[in-house]
């Protein structure tokens, strides 16, 4: 190694210009998560408005309205995706909802995966092909609305 060229690669950290700024991945980090933090504490929640069988449950729509209001309000460096797909997991392909939480600034991002127990609704037995495609949106509507709940603490 050259005496002139003391940086080993393990201090190196890859940078990236923000705003004419020189930003660190640990840097985008820790922005993304003070974006995050302040939507946390922006959200009021949502009220258990829709009627289901015997239950109440919030409307997905509500959900998404109130989060992007708050990300709006703030002007906050963070938006997200929701979309169903199928895994593979320990070799099984498993259906869940990814969710992405991400900085459109730094490209910074967050995902993780909800189960939605496509195939347990399978083996309930459907008795009317004309039902399944609403009992797929279904749950797919109510892991994506359990998905945003359970992570922002609506």
């Amino acid at each position: 190694m050259n005496k002139n060229n003391n940086i080993s690669k393990t201090n190196m950290q890859e940078t990236t210009k923000i705003n004419n700024k020189n930003t660190t991945n640990n840097q985008k980090r820790i922005d993304f998560l003070k974006n995050l933090k302040t939507l946390r504490m922006g959200l009021n929640g949502v009220n258990k408005n829709l009627n289901g069988y015997g239950y109440k449950y919030q409307d997905f729509n509500e959900i998404v309205r109130e989060v992007k209001n708050v990300i709006k309000e703030h002007d906050l460096d963070i938006d997200f995706v929701q979309y169903p797909t199928t895994k593979s997991i320990d070799g099984n392909l498993v259906d869940v909802v990814t969710t992405t939480f991400y900085s459109p600034l730094s490209g910074y991002e967050h995902s993780f995966d909800t189960s939605t127990h496509i195939k347990e609704l399978k083996s309930i037995g459907v008795k009317s092909q004309n039902t399944w495609p609403q009992l797929v949106g279904s749950a797919i509507t109510y892991f994506k609305r359990y998905a945003l709940v359970a992570y922002l603490s609506i």
